[in-house]
Formats: structure tokens, C-alpha cells, sequence
């Protein structure tokens, strides 16, 4: 692979997973769970390389997958996910696994509607349910990189789309004025991870 340095860069890296990982049967709880668990070898550090990220979101396709922690689902209301260190971004990633856990058992991921978006039990809203459409997803809504001249199967979506705002809060806006720039980036903070995985669970 090229060497990555730009959000452009980043995000055809990540789209060429669909490609590569096609026939991935992976759920998307298993994914996360590989992801977390890859993520905490740079847990005392602020930030990971540009490279350091695709390799922590392209092995998660077929990495280890650590077993569920039930403890979890007692801890979900207690988790510090609104930290913006490695903490939040562990805390943001446990409470996707415990909502992916639950809409499993409730029967929500048979719904074959479901990319329209639904509530998971404990009421978080979502509409990406496989690593590859999450990966696509976080990587438009907090990065960006995509082009609307891609041959990636993005298109505009008609409507207001729901978007992570400058305080952290889910906005509303005209997918039009989402462009965003070609920019360098030289690592990714945690606080920027979160908001990644955050867009993997909200974008479309």
C-alpha cells in the first residue's frame, strides 16, 4: 500500500476493504470487539500514525475476537464516553458492542429494514450494522476524503443526514455542505478515533 498522509489518502485505503474483504462474514459486534482489543496496545499514548489506524481497522477483519464481557451491560450508563482521551474513545466502543449484543438478542439485526436506521434498546439510534458499511461510514461523516466523482457507491442522500457537531452533539444537515477538504493528517487523537466509530454507528 501507498503511504497514507492525507484524509483522501484514508479514505479510498479504507474503501478498497470492500474489495478485499467481500466476502467478509464477520458481525459487526465481532469486529468492534477485534478493534477494541488491537486498541489497547496504544492506550497510554494520545494518538496513533495515519498508518497505525488502517492497520488497527483493516486487522480487525480478521484478528483475535476476545470474548463479550457481560459486566459491560451493568457498567453501559457508567462508561465515560464524552472523554476525549483513549477512555472515551473504550467507553464509546464497549457501549456499540453492548447495543450490537442487545439488538442481536431483541431480534432488531433480523429487521430487514434496519439501514433506515433503529433504536437499540437502551434508545441509541442507528443505521450501519456490517464492518464494512460502519468502516465507510465513520470514515465520510468525521474525516471525510470522499469525492462525488468516486466510483464508491456513495451518492447524496436526499434529506438532512445526521452529523457529529463541533460539541460532540448530533446534528442535522444538508448533505451538499458536508464537503470537506483534502487535508494532511499526520495521526489520529482518540478523541478523533471516537468520533470515527461514532459516524460508523450514525452516518449514512
Amino acid at each position: 500500500m501507498e503511504e497514507l498522509s492525507t484524509n483522501r489518502d484514508l479514505y479510498l485505503a479504507i474503501e478498497a476493504l470492500s474489495k478485499t474483504h467481500s466476502d467478509c462474514e464477520r458481525p459487526l459486534e465481532h469486529y468492534l470487539l477485534a478493534l477494541l482489543d488491537s486498541s489497547l496496545h496504544f492506550s497510554e499514548r494520545n494518538d496513533v500514525t495515519l498508518a497505525e489506524f488502517y492497520d488497527l481497522v483493516s486487522s480487525s477483519f480478521t484478528r483475535y475476537v476476545p470474548a463479550f464481557n457481560p459486566d459491560w451491560r451493568a457498567q453501559y450508563d457508567k462508561l465515560p464516553h464524552d472523554r476525549n482521551d483513549y477512555a472515551g474513545f473504550r467507553a464509546t466502543l464497549i457501549r456499540q458492542i453492548v447495543d450490537l449484543r442487545e439488538m442481536d438478542e431483541n431480534g432488531t439485526l433480523k429487521n430487514e429494514q434496519r439501514y433506515f436506521g433503529v433504536s437499540a434498546p437502551r434508545k441509541s439510534y442507528w443505521y450501519n450494522f456490517d464492518p464494512i458499511g460502519y468502516l465507510e461510514c465513520a470514515m465520510a461523516g468525521s474525516f471525510g476524503g470522499w469525492e462525488p466523482s468516486d466510483e464508491t457507491g456513495r451518492q447524496f442522500v436526499p434529506g438532512p443526514v445526521a452529523v457529529l457537531g463541533t460539541d460532540g452533539s448530533i446534528q442535522t444537515a444538508n448533505p451538499e455542505d458536508l464537503h470537506q477538504p483534502t487535508v494532511q493528517m499526520p495521526s489520529v487523537t482518540w478523541e478523533q478515533f471516537r468520533d470515527f466509530i461514532i459516524c460508523g454507528q450514525i452516518y449514512e
